[in-house]
């Protein structure tokens, strides 16, 4: 498809406005000028922005409930917080990225594209992030399960929602982090990849 038909596909699968589907237009238009200078995605993606980026974050939505507070942790080219940023506009996020070239283009999308009031950018490790709590953790690519579960659990309480999105070897990794934590989970097929799934993991807790 063309980039023009990709974003009619994706204002169709999610809803999105005029207003709202200009603001990823501009995302989109910012990553392809700074993936020149540094490597955001990688190379054989970047034309289809729309139908791998964008989807692949914004099909997280649905599974987020009532959650406003995000953590992304490993933020990276932004996705997926940026873009539940522009898509949701009750939704305040922590963008968690040790690079600072790329939280220079990270601050640079959230002004662009009108979400910097909503959205946080910490140039740092996760692990020298002050404990708070948040209603949905995420992270895209940024580790495996156990580690993330390891990084992220002192942010979260009863109640928060992990979405992670996985790989071809999410039963694998789902079966390292049982040896070290409890959690309930459920898997939600990829609408990008037929081979992932997304964890939405609840009530994580480590092993005694």
């Amino acid at each position: 498809m063309t980039a023009d038909e990709q974003r009619a596909a994706f204002e169709a699968e999610f809803n999105v406005s005029r207003e709202t589907s200009a603001r990823l237009e501009c995302y989109a238009t910012l990553l392809t000028e700074w993936q020149q200078r540094m490597n955001l995605v990688g190379p054989s993606t970047l034309p289809h922005i729309w139908s791998r980026h964008f989807r692949d974050s914004a099909q997280l939505l649905p599974t987020a409930g009532t959650g406003q507070r995000w953590l992304d942790i490993g933020a990276g080219g932004g996705f997926p917080g940026l873009v539940i940023a522009i898509l949701d506009p009750s939704a305040r996020l922590v963008l968690v990225e040790s690079i600072s070239k790329k939280c220079r283009f990270l601050s640079e999308v959230a002004i662009g594209t009108g979400v910097a009031d909503r959205v946080t950018i910490a140039n740092q490790r996760i692990e020298s992030l002050p404990t708070a709590r948040f209603d949905v953790i995420t992270a895209r690519a940024a580790a495996a399960l156990e580690v993330l579960f390891d990084w992220g659990l002192r942010f979260a309480g009863p109640e928060t929602r992990w979405l992670l999105p996985k790989g071809a070897r999410v039963q694998e990794e789902l079966a390292t982090a049982s040896k070290r934590f409890h959690f309930d989970h459920d898997l939600i097929p990829s609408r990008t990849d037929s081979d992932a799934r997304i964890v939405v993991a609840r009530a994580v807790k480590r092993r005694r």
